[in-house]
């Protein structure tokens, strides 16, 4: 995995990494979707849209601060996961913000609950658009949404 920056230091179990700052969105990713997720904000930042890129290393225990801080800081979150859309990150984030009554937007990407294509994880990536542009593209759609 290529080596991406990080803008705070050290480890902690159970606490988010922060990768990018920004106002706009926030990208909330685990393992190997980090790196696309940090693509689409590198992206976006070239259309003026600033994206918060945090990597959630541990989804139990969820750093449930961070996750309610990107939700209330930015104009939207998204969840990306190398998993399905069920039972990963992106529930584990809509139903801590749920219960807390904190309304944002939200969006889930993943892979969808049906049969997965087969292919590189680069191909799989780019087919279920958890890539630099597909994740651009869902957060510009994001955006849009009232």
């Amino acid at each position: 995995m290529p080596h991406l920056p990080r803008l705070d230091t050290g480890f902690e179990l159970g606490k988010a990494s922060l990768i990018r700052e920004g106002t706009d969105l926030s990208f909330l990713a685990c393992g190997e979707t980090v790196v696309p997720a940090y693509e689409a904000a590198e992206l976006l930042a070239k259309d003026g849209i600033q994206c918060r890129v945090l990597s959630l290393h541990t989804i139990k225990p969820l750093d449930a601060a961070a996750v309610r801080k990107a939700a209330t800081e930015t104009g939207g979150v998204i969840t990306v996961e190398e998993h399905s859309v069920n039972g990963g990150l992106g529930e584990a984030c809509a139903g801590l913000l749920l219960q807390e009554g904190v309304h944002a937007r939200f969006k889930i990407v993943g892979f969808p609950d049906e049969h997965t294509v087969t292919g590189s994880q680069e191909e799989i990536f780019r087919h279920y658009a958890i890539d630099g542009p597909g994740l651009g593209e869902a957060a510009r759609n994001l955006l849009k949404k009232r």
